[in-house]
């Protein structure tokens, strides 16, 4: 039975969400790419350490992302993905040597999320295996991937992403927030500390967010948008949902957790006290959605990335684009129990560290792509220029300190 003939019932709410989802559903799955394992440990770790004081960043990096995003999403208006600019820019050799590279670092995100996926179905389930449960996470991505029409894996990510959403919205509203505190940490303070530096670079790297600068340049086939309008305020619901749903994590972490850093459970066990047993489980719950959709939705960078380098046109869900991603979903999770069988390091330090790693190496390079892809194709004045240069500047800026502050973590935890 086709589409066109199928019968649904007049009385279900169906119009809504779909005009909603294919609306903002673009920027939905940039919120569920960002907010994985790193993400939810990041921010209940800046919380536990900082409070309320670092929450000034997260409308900062808002701003610099709608910058990156503007950039990419130009690109996509004209169907020029970033990856072809490269490739004429820097020849065909070297973009497909870069393209193996990323491909390869892109897939540690999915290592962190699928090890902490893993952790939390252990925890959830009868399984008790973490191994085993990273396999199943990196299973059930796979059969995302093979949905193959991009408007039902927008859907698919969309209600998970929301569903975090809302299990965080739920958590926040019930405690008795200080309000005045919490206005207060959107007021910018710096401080010497490596540990607050560290923290502030993380909540960056966590939010500027290089696969997704893939996606969009590529993305106009499926979304047949050509003007930015839309884009704009794709990205702006997006990016703005992913800030207020770090600010409720950073929230909840500041009033419940003490400092350290985090276990798998332990921003969920203060919350136990204060709502009751059901907390717990519902955190994890959390955990295990938002690792699951970022760790399969980042790789769908790679997806459009390693074809466009051997200058294919690929559209989402084609088949170059389906055995990208999955043969990088089998990596992940054997890589992610070599990891936790043969070292010492935890699904929570993975999801920690890996984001800074990413972001160390394929940030600055797509940075600068986006801006020399936006001074060839377009007459932009010269004010917009500046300001994509300046932010392209503040890339490299916050690679440097990525650096810096990464080695400082690993070196503390060693």
């Amino acid at each position: 039975m086709s589409s066109a003939d199928s019968y649904v019932p007049s009385w279900l709410p169906v119009e809504g969400p779909k005009r909603f989802v294919e609306a903002y559903g673009l920027g939905l799955l940039f919120s569920a790419n960002v907010f994985g394992a790193g993400s939810v440990y990041i921010l209940a770790n800046t919380g536990a350490n900082w409070g309320f004081l670092l929450l000034w960043a997260l409308p900062v990096a808002l701003v610099v992302d709608l910058a990156m995003h503007e950039m990419s999403g130009r690109l996509a208006t004209i169907d020029e993905p970033v990856v072809s600019y490269i490739r004429g820019a820097i020849g065909a050799g070297p973009t497909k040597v870069m393209a193996l590279f990323i491909a390869f670092i892109m897939q540690f995100w999915a290592i962190s999320n699928y090890a902490v996926a893993g952790a939390a179905l252990a925890y959830l389930t009868p399984l008790d295996n973490v191994y085993i449960g990273a396999i199943l996470a990196g299973g059930i991505g796979i059969a995302l991937v093979e949905l193959r029409v991009y408007d039902r894996v927008e859907a698919a990510i969309a209600a998970i992403i929301l569903t975090v959403f809302a299990i965080y919205i739920v958590l926040t509203l019930g405690l008795d927030l200080p309000i005045g505190r919490v206005m207060s940490g959107f007021v910018p303070y710096l401080q010497s500390d490596i540990g607050f530096l560290t923290s502030l670079i993380a909540l960056f790297g966590t939010t500027v967010y290089y696969p997704n600068f893939i996606i969009q340049s590529s993305i106009q086939p499926s979304k047949n948008w050509t003007e930015m309008g839309p884009y704009r305020r794709d990205n702006f619901v997006g990016i703005a949902f992913i800030v207020l749903l770090s600010a409720a994590v950073i929230v909840v972490s500041a009033l419940t957790m003490d400092p350290g850093t985090p276990t798998l459970t332990s921003p969920g066990v203060p919350l136990q006290a204060i709502f009751g047993s059901w907390a717990l489980p519902v955190f994890v719950l959390a955990v295990l959605l938002a690792t699951f959709s970022s760790a399969t939705g980042t790789l769908f960078g790679a997806g459009f990335l390693v074809p466009q380098a051997w200058d294919r046109t690929t559209v989402f869900g084609d088949r170059g684009f389906r055995r990208t991603v999955e043969i990088l979903i089998v990596m992940a999770v054997g890589f992610a129990v070599l990891l936790m069988e043969f070292t010492d390091i935890t699904p929570v330090r993975l999801g920690i560290v890996m984001p800074a790693v990413n972001g160390l190496i394929g940030l600055p390079i797509f940075a600068l792509a986006l801006f020399f892809a936006n001074r060839k194709f377009f007459d932009h004045p010269r004010w917009l220029n500046a300001v994509f240069a300046v932010v392209t500047v503040l890339m490299f800026v916050f690679t440097f300190l990525t650096a810096r502050s990464l080695y400082s973590q690993i070196v503390t935890w060693l």
